[in-house]
């Protein structure tokens, strides 16, 4: 507690007024008129409540501004709504006989309201601190010449008042928060009502906010301390929604009006527009950085060196970019008098970290591009290696992509590598580098975090990438010398990272996940050869991106084709969950022999696409198609019936258009399961050789061409 505000406490009794239907809690402050009306404040929602507006000193407990008259809102308050009201005549007020219980006799017109029920000004801010939620009131009337009786409406619904179409219709439900001062606001009196009825006519139900100082606190600004305003004129309140039974978490519309008296059925007077209550996002404390270089050599007898090295971040809403270059770069052979570790012609880095407020998100770019690249004195080559890494997050989710990262003419030992899967694994010759030798192409290390399940408030998303597009590490660059002369060599590195504060939730979220996958083709009918998978991408459960290209496809003795393209992508914000994966080929050739392809298509592309909300989920294979599709010289229709089956005599059996649904559901429910998830996985081709001894020369297995999978979930 602030000492300023301890020296003013005074000693306070509470008293209950019981009457037919109404619990009322009334506090009286046994003061002097020296002396302010307010309430112990630290307990309830880290806020002044001590009568007027400026937050002196400054920290928590917060108040409503950092000025005196109220000129500069506090920024820590940003679900905010101000209420501005015209005063005397042309003012917009309630006709005579206008009742609180009977919204569908109000009589709205333009005249003027006494002083004392005269509403200049006033606010309505909701806060999170921690896991509970506060709301903080306040009001300015014209005259102090009575007593005040405020009310701060709050609706349910945007349909209009038929009896005064500039309010809300009243519904079942919508809540009231009464603020009443009695013997010139010595006694301040804050209620809280739920509407029994409809828009015409009801009752309130007082819900019991229980004793001053634990779930709500009072002030009014006598004497007064606010330029220009007199006493008495002022009036705040703050209430603990989360643990009071008002339970008013997430307003959608709020207005202030008076009434005659504190009686709750009484004449109402004046009235302000209403207002929606949006719950802002916080870019202001929103995180981008990181980084991108193009070399990183570490080799016995030489220093780690790295060249062409960046980073940037940004903290709040701004930009912050760098990029730098570099030509024919080159690391000699540490052990030989010849070739070189690594050679380069250009080396290219860039790293941007920016934060928006449209959208609200944070996002962070970083991009390493290495030329004309020559690794263990030409062991490994590529004409262009590219490392691409992203990372966005917003209030309500977060994810990472590398697309964009991509190899051109990559080769190790003369062999082509350029369609590579992420985190491939390729062991290097012992007789040239040593016992466990390997290179890791297109290393992908990827995290996101998100807020615990059932938490509304105070959480963080975040995500984090980390790209290596060549990764070696060798033993041995010697293996026929006494000791061993180890190296670690990095070329193209891209790392993104970015955490952005939880949007506030009107209530506890539902459990809403996405996944999905696709990739061009797999296959595991070579004798001689592990099952292979080309173009494979793959996205969290909290949905991203992930996409490649790929110039052409070729795993020897499957299959085969041009140029090649896989996605999967999905999110979970807002009520839906929805995820889209798809796979497609052109050029397609399988059972490839002298006389040409026993199965060929112009393209093929799978697609599968869920999604689930409050009502369903559902998934479908729209955008699947097969053209120019030809099975043993036998044209097949560009749309064939899901799971299409074809005998192949002396090979297997091929499948066209593949679908199965998660969990058993099946594509009649459009892959419903009952219990709020949808998936459906979508091959276009997939070939089975169950024939041993088959004229391809082919082990029996199986090989599939554009795979797609997609799942969503909404579980209440």
């Amino acid at each position: 507690m602030k000492k300023d505000k301890e020296r003013r406490m005074h000693y306070v009794a509470t008293r209950v007024i019981s009457r037919p239907g109404i619990i009322a809690v009334a506090v009286f402050l046994f003061i002097g008129f020296s002396l302010p009306v307010f309430l112990q404040t630290a307990s309830v929602g880290s806020f002044e409540i001590d009568g007027n507006l400026v937050d002196n000193p400054t920290g928590e407990p917060i108040d409503w501004s950092t000025d005196p008259a109220g000129n500069t809102p506090h920024p820590d308050l940003t679900n905010r709504v101000d209420f501005l009201d015209a005063s005397g005549q042309g003012d917009d007020v309630f006709g005579q006989g206008s009742k609180e219980l009977a919204p569908g006799a109000w009589k709205c017109i333009t005249g003027s309201a006494p002083g004392k029920d005269d509403i200049l000004r006033g606010s309505v801010a909701v806060r999170a601190i921690g896991q509970k939620r506060f709301m903080y009131v306040n009001f300015f009337r014209a005259s102090p010449t009575g007593d005040a009786h405020m009310d701060y409406e709050f609706n349910q619904s945007a349909e209009k008042n038929s009896a005064c179409p500039a309010l809300p219709k009243r519904t079942q439900g919508d809540v009231l928060i009464a603020f009443d001062t009695e013997n010139g606001g010595k006694t301040i009196l804050v209620r809280a009502f739920k509407w029994k009825g409809d828009a015409s006519v009801g009752t309130f139900e007082e819900l019991p906010l229980g004793s001053q100082g634990a779930l709500w606190a009072a002030a009014v600004n006598i004497p007064n301390t606010i330029p220009g305003a007199q006493a008495g004129v002022f009036g705040e309140a703050a209430i603990n929604l989360t643990d009071s039974p008002l339970q008013l978490l997430c307003p959608e519309f709020a207005y202030m009006k008076t009434r005659a008296s504190t009686a709750i059925n009484s004449e109402l007077k004046d009235r302000t527009a209403p207002q929606r209550i949006v719950f802002s996002d916080r870019p202001d404390l929103a995180n981008a950085r990181k980084s991108a270089f193009g070399v990183f050599v570490s080799a016995l007898g030489l220093p780690p060196q790295t060249f062409v090295a960046v980073s940037t971040s940004q903290q709040g809403v701004g930009s912050n970019r760098k990029e730098d270059r570099l030509a024919n770069v080159e690391v000699p052979n540490p052990v030989g008098t010849t070739g070189s570790l690594v050679r380069a012609d250009v080396v290219v880095a860039s790293s941007e970290s920016t934060i928006t407020n449209a959208p609200a998100q944070a996002a962070h770019n970083s991009i390493a591009e290495t030329a004309a690249v020559s690794l263990l004195n030409g062991f490994i080559t590529a004409d262009a290696v590219r490392a691409q890494a992203t990372a966005i997050a917003s209030g309500t989710s977060s994810s990472f992509s590398s697309v964009g990262s991509t190899f051109k003419n990559l080769r190790i030992s003369g062999t082509l590598m350029n369609d590579v899967t992420p985190d491939t694994r390729v062991d290097l010759p012992v007789g040239q580098f040593g016992k466990g030798s390997f290179v890791i192409l297109f290393e992908r290390v990827g995290s996101t975090s998100t807020p615990a399940p059932g938490q509304i408030s105070g959480g963080t998303y975040a995500a984090a990438l980390t790209v290596n597009m060549i990764h070696v590490f060798v033993t041995d660059l010697q293996p026929n010398v006494v000791g061993n002369q180890r190296v670690e060599v990095v070329v193209s590195n891209a790392v993104a990272e970015t955490d952005f504060p939880q949007t506030d939730l009107c209530e506890i979220p539902h459990d809403q996940t996405v996944s999905g996958h696709a990739f061009i083709a797999s296959a595991a009918t070579d004798p001689s050869s592990l099952p292979t998978t080309v173009g494979f991408v793959d996205i969290p459960p909290n949905g991203g991106l992930d996409h490649q290209n790929l110039e052409k496809v070729a795993i020897s003795g499957a299959v085969s084709a041009g140029a090649s393209e896989s996605e999967s992508s999905g999110s979970v914000t807002g009520p839906t969950s929805t995820a889209s994966s798809f796979a497609q080929a052109s050029g397609v050739c399988l059972l490839p022999s002298g006389t040409g392809c026993g199965i060929s298509a112009t393209l093929v592309k799978s697609k599968s696409n869920s999604t689930a909300d409050a009502a369903v989920a559902s998934s479908n294979s729209v955008g699947t198609e097969l053209l120019g599709l030809v099975v043993q010289g036998t044209p097949v229709s560009a749309a064939p019936p899901p799971n299409t089956v074809i005998d192949l005599p002396g090979i297997g059996f091929v499948i066209l258009n593949e679908q199965f649904c998660d969990n058993q559901a099946t594509l009649a429910n459009k892959c419903s399961d009952g219990t709020g998830h949808a998936g459906l996985t979508v091959r276009a081709i997939r070939l089975f050789v169950t024939a041993p001894n088959n004229p391809l020369g082919l082990k029996t297995g199986q090989v599939i061409v554009a795979e797609s999978h997609s799942d969503a979930s909404f579980r209440k």
